[in-house]
């Protein structure tokens, strides 16, 4: 049996602040990428994995409100909600060779964009995992790119309008 894919919005509260409150009030469907007491101590800046779906009121009130605040990305993925937070919490801190660990805020588009290109074919593989691609916000907030792996793990971008990309969404 083939896993049907499915859309998910990852979202940061650090960005959105009060407006993830009323994310979640619009779709409660979610979880917090942080966990235990990382969860409890950083709430206000958690990233949280919603699950999306077109046409829904999260989808438009994000395209009305939150398009160009660097709010979050969406992704597809055939996995459960549950397989995907855990793939994701392994990038929360990551560290360079000789350094200290960080927080990499991936599910910021600014850093998303800027990361992506920067690696190589087994970190685009690790990265992505069992996500098939991901959507976000361009520098410029009239347009949105999205991102996906070739079968060499080549990393492929196109650029389309937002209103193409909240035509697809809402």
């Amino acid at each position: 049996m083939v896993n049907e894919i499915t859309i998910f919005a990852l979202l940061d509260a650090a960005r959105m602040g009060p407006a993830m409150e009323q994310a979640q009030l619009l779709n409660d469907d979610f979880t917090s990428l942080y966990k235990g007491r990382s969860e409890a101590l950083l709430a206000p800046f958690a990233p949280h994995l919603f699950s999306f779906t077109s046409e829904s009121d999260l989808s438009r009130w994000f395209f009305a409100q939150g398009w160009g605040e660097a709010w979050g990305v969406f992704l597809a993925s055939p996995a459960p909600p549950d397989e995907l937070v855990r793939h994701f919490r392994r990038f929360l801190k990551v560290g360079l060779e000789g350094g200290n660990p960080f927080y990499l805020r991936f599910y910021d588009p600014r850093v998303l964009r800027a990361f992506l290109p920067t690696c190589d074919a087994l970190q685009l593989r690790l990265f992505f995992g069992p996500v098939d691609y991901f959507w976000l916000e361009d520098e410029d907030p009239a347009y949105g790119a999205y991102f996906w792996l070739d079968e060499t793990a080549t990393l492929i971008t196109h650029r389309v309008s937002r209103a193409e990309l909240a035509h697809y969404f809402c």
